[in-house]
């Protein structure tokens, strides 16, 4: 009778919408009906009254599933969640993802009905009548002040190599694009040096994510992010993601499918050429870009799992969030109230990627695969290639030219991780022989505990331009840092380098005292360093930073150190 009677009010908005003067749709759409739907049911309430505008129970299969309340309401409020493109969601995900979920209230029958069919995609009629709404919803969900304001997809060679003749094996073909995170996310900051930090203890960031899949089945292989307050990724932070995921995975794709802007400068071309990887250009022809669909169905699961619901994919979605953004970053607001932190969104976004290599994909071409199963087992398969050396110089977005100073230390103003600019010192051990020497400073603030490469700018005394000093001269400054812990949580916090800032001096003060020795029997307490590996452990990918065996943090034998330099 519900249902007669929500008919009954939207045949009658829309008559006296059009004896007001308005034509029939526009009056169906505010009523938010379909013109047919209106004919239909103003035909059967002129017959029949609000008794003609109750269905007929409906003959043939049984309904396989009977939601309750509590059910139906669960599903709508994962389907308005979810984000699949603008003015709608997906069904699919939102019932898959309850049903699959534990602690959602579904009954087992129900989860039953949803997860045990042939094609994912085939949900219960039921199940389908509870999510269906309007476009009108979906957009007044996103912007509630905007949300009623008012691409062609042809099929190509995505999966398939070049001549056409096979499909791609995993490891052969990669393609790589950028998107707009538009969450703002909280970033612990204790130091002060703005309104927010200095008052809540925090600071508020937004980044763009890099990330790229693999052709042959759509399981994502890593991803980056670039966090700025203005300006947006360039080429260099292009190679230095790339590089970190192929040094992650331990090899190189044979092809990379690129967009043109930054994916296509110089740089990037020159890495692309360095590594041997061919370039598929994608400039102008989205359709074929794999990533973008597989963007679409990360948004929507990440929309799902976000407490807040919304990723902004789309113009004008995210203007309350933008003015709790910046009334956060003046200090008006505490953005812990309406921001997730930087650790637990990475978290929600590594679970999202990780829900996606899981799905079973389903395409009437190439048929049924799960992504992480068939690209484990197959990725060894002779495709991709080695990742070589040479590609580090690429790979390092900071390139500064600085003066020597103080037997051997460099700073560097960069932005760190977190999209603020940051002092970053680099002390070298032998730096004391090029005091004053103009310097090349290479790092990467996202991989800081790698070190930097220090070479000659120009030539210096007996150096020529170009000549390595340190290969990774070690950060001693309390650089911000996000890492994987080894349980694959997120960490936030800062590099404690006191101890390796120690090791660098002693080792340093050990070689001027050797030389000075060898010349003055009065000698000076020498010391070497006890650890002389550089730390190559990538910060956003699965690996722990490196930690010094117990052996490794023994003390040396300095009095043999010290004789042994007397005599050198």
């Amino acid at each position: 009778m519900d249902e007669a009677m929500n008919r009954k009010k939207a045949v009658e908005s829309v008559r006296s919408a059009v004896a007001a003067g308005a034509n029939v749709r526009s009056a169906c759409v505010l009523a938010g009906i379909s013109e047919q739907a209106y004919e239909r049911w103003s035909v059967r309430y002129s017959d029949a009254g609000i008794d003609g505008l109750s269905d007929l129970k409906r003959s043939g299969r049984p309904s396989k599933c009977d939601l309750t309340t509590t059910e139906a309401e669960y599903l709508r409020s994962l389907y308005l969640k979810s984000n699949l493109r603008e003015g709608t969601g997906s069904m699919t995900m939102a019932a898959r993802m309850a049903a699959k979920d534990p602690a959602s209230p579904l009954l087992p029958e129900t989860r039953k009905a949803i997860l045990d069919v042939n094609y994912k995609h085939a949900l219960p009629q039921e199940i389908k009548r509870a999510l269906r709404m309007g476009s009108a919803v979906f957009r007044r969900y996103r912007d509630p002040k905007a949300g009623q304001n008012d691409g062609i997809y042809t099929p190509g060679w995505l999966r398939m190599a070049d001549d056409g003749s096979r499909r791609l094996v995993p490891g052969e073909r990669q393609v790589w694009d950028d998107a707009s995170v538009n969450v703002g996310v909280v970033v612990p900051w204790q130091r002060g040096g703005d309104k927010c930090s200095e008052k809540y203890g925090c600071r508020v960031a937004r980044f763009q994510l890099l990330l790229g899949i693999d052709c042959a089945t759509d399981f994502c292989v890593g991803y980056s992010y670039v966090m700025r307050n203005n300006e947006a990724y360039n080429a260099s932070d292009v190679c230095a993601s790339i590089e970190r995921v192929w040094r992650m995975n331990g090899y190189v794709p044979n092809e990379m499918v690129l967009e043109g802007g930054a994916w296509q400068a110089n740089r990037t071309l020159d890495m692309m050429a360095a590594a041997s990887v061919k370039v598929l250009s994608a400039k102008g022809r989205p359709n074929q870009k794999l990533v973008e669909g597989w963007f679409n169905r990360l948004w929507t699961v990440m929309s799902i799992n976000l407490p807040c619901g919304q990723v902004g994919r789309f113009r004008g979605e995210m203007k309350t969030e933008t003015a709790e953004w910046i009334a956060c970053r003046e200090g008006r607001m505490d953005p812990r109230e309406h921001f997730p932190t930087i650790t637990d969104f990475l978290g929600y976004l590594d679970n999202s990627i990780r829900y996606l290599n899981e799905e079973k994909m389903e395409s009437r071409t190439y048929g049924h695969w799960v992504p992480a199963e068939t690209y484990a087992a197959k990725k060894a398969t002779g495709y991709g290639h080695k990742l070589e050396s040479n590609l580090r110089q690429f790979a390092l977005p900071v390139r500064e030219v600085r003066t020597i100073r103080r037997g051997g230390l460099v700073e560097v103003a960069a932005e760190c991780p977190f999209g603020w600019k940051e002092p970053y010192l680099f002390a070298m051990k032998e730096g004391y022989l090029y005091d004053g020497a103009k310097a090349l400073v290479a790092f990467d603030p996202a991989d800081i505990q790698a070190g930097a490469v220090v070479e000659l700018a120009e030539r210096f005394q007996e150096w020529p331009k170009g000549h390595v000093i340190d290969s990774a001269a070690g950060c001693i400054s309390a650089a911000p840092m996000i890492w994987h812990a080894a349980d694959g949580a997120w960490t936030a916090g800062t590099l404690d380098a006191r101890e390796d800032a120690r090791l660098i001096k002693r080792g340093s003060r050990a070689l001027i005292g050797a030389k000075a020795a060898a010349f003055d029997e009065r000698g000076v307490k020498a010391k070497v360093a006890v650890d002389d590996k550089s730390k190559t452990a990538f910060a956003l990918g699965n690996v722990t930073p490196v930690i010094r065996e117990e052996e490794e943090q023994q003390e040396p034998d300095w009095a043999k150190l010290e004789r042994d330099a007397l005599f050198a």
